[in-house]
């Protein structure tokens, strides 16, 4: 879905802010945390790793603020365009992080950004953070080394982030992780408002389901399968 350069990157950087943070209150929400969730089912049902991720969310407790943002400093992320989000900018000719002064000067087909969007549970004055109280009280698991919000809670954003994304490439992901953990992460969602929602917008949007086919069962023609195991969850 995204470019594997980008993935990559944003991969890297998880794994580098993972390692940085241990010490702190903190959480893999987002794409990346649905990734490590279906992983191993997903990975045993089609021999391939699931759908990676260009953006990386997390959860940080406010307590911990002033830790963490030294820490993404440190790691080379920069203010971006809202308070809660910060970037990175790669140079895919010159094959590294740059500064946005040099930025100005590249075209933008040669830059990749990487964003790093920050929610709390608190109001943050240093960090800038995206405020969902709820999250201070979620269960969070280790999963592979990275501290993972669980399932029920993933899928709780992941519903209401669908209902409200404005650009049709966040929408496309959320469907796909939707549906990924749904199918793939063992647990059950029968009676979830929110789930038969989001299953009655892709069962009646024959694009997300020709998506979800292509990106996650790898054949476009399999959109009447996604269609069928929706179904379930709205009758």
């Amino acid at each position: 879905m995204y470019d594997p350069i980008e993935t990559s990157i944003s991969y890297e950087y998880l794994i580098n802010l993972n390692e940085s943070v241990k010490q702190l209150r903190f959480a893999v929400i987002g794409g990346w945390a649905v990734f490590l969730q279906v992983k191993s089912e997903y990975q045993r049902a089609f021999g391939k790793e699931y759908l990676k991720s260009r953006d990386i969310d997390v959860f940080i407790d406010s307590r911990d603020e002033k830790d963490f943002l030294k820490i993404i400093k440190e790691l080379g992320f920069k203010e971006s365009s809202y308070d809660f989000r910060y970037e990175l900018i790669y140079d895919r000719e010159e094959k590294k992080i740059i500064s946005s002064e040099k930025a100005k000067s590249k075209h933008i087909f040669d830059l990749a950004y990487i964003f790093l969007d920050v929610f709390s549970n608190k109001r943050t004055k240093d960090v800038g953070s995206w405020v969902l109280p709820g999250l201070a009280k979620v269960k969070i698991i280790n999963i592979e080394g990275f501290p993972v919000l669980d399932v029920s809670s993933l899928l709780d954003l992941k519903t209401n982030s669908f209902f409200e994304r404005e650009k049709l490439d966040k929408e496309l992901k959320d469907a796909c992780d939707i549906y990924a953990l749904l199918s793939y992460s063992k647990t059950k969602f029968r009676g979830n408002l929110l789930v038969k929602k989001a299953a009655e917008k892709i069962i009646s949007r024959p694009d997300l389901q020709e998506y979800i086919a292509e990106q996650v069962l790898g054949d476009i023609l399999k959109a009447s399968l996604v269609v069928g195991m929706l179904r379930r969850f709205v009758e």
